[in-house]
C-alpha cells in the first residue's frame, strides 16, 4: 500500500496554505520529502514560495493530482503517453 505525502490546499489563500505545509513538514521525516501540495491553478506560487522561506525546497506544488510524482509513476506504467511536468519549488 502506498502512503501519499500529499496535502490538499485547494481553495485556501496563501496564509492557511503556508500553515498547513509547515505543519505537515514538522512530522515528515527527510526520507519522505518532498511534500506534494495541491493548490488552485490561480495560486500565487511566487508569494507562497517566498512565504515558505528555506522550507520551499522541500515542497512540490501542483494544481492537478496528475502532476503529483506518485500519480505520475502509476500513470506511466499504465500508458505510453508523456507525463505532465512537475516543477520543484526551490
Amino acid at each position: 500500500m502506498h502512503v501519499s505525502n500529499t496535502i490538499n490546499c485547494s481553495g485556501l489563500s496563501t496564509a492557511p496554505t503556508v500553515l498547513r505545509i509547515k505543519q505537515a513538514l514538522i512530522g515528515l521525516p527527510d526520507s519522505k520529502l518532498p511534500l506534494s501540495v495541491l493548490v488552485d491553478s490561480e495560486c500565487d506560487c511566487a508569494r507562497l514560495v517566498n512565504s515558505l522561506g528555506s522550507t520551499a525546497g522541500d515542497v512540490y506544488l501542483a494544481s492537478d493530482i496528475r502532476q503529483i510524482p506518485a500519480y505520475l509513476s502509476a500513470e506511466a506504467q499504465r500508458s505510453d503517453r508523456s507525463a505532465d511536468t512537475i516543477h520543484r519549488v526551490s
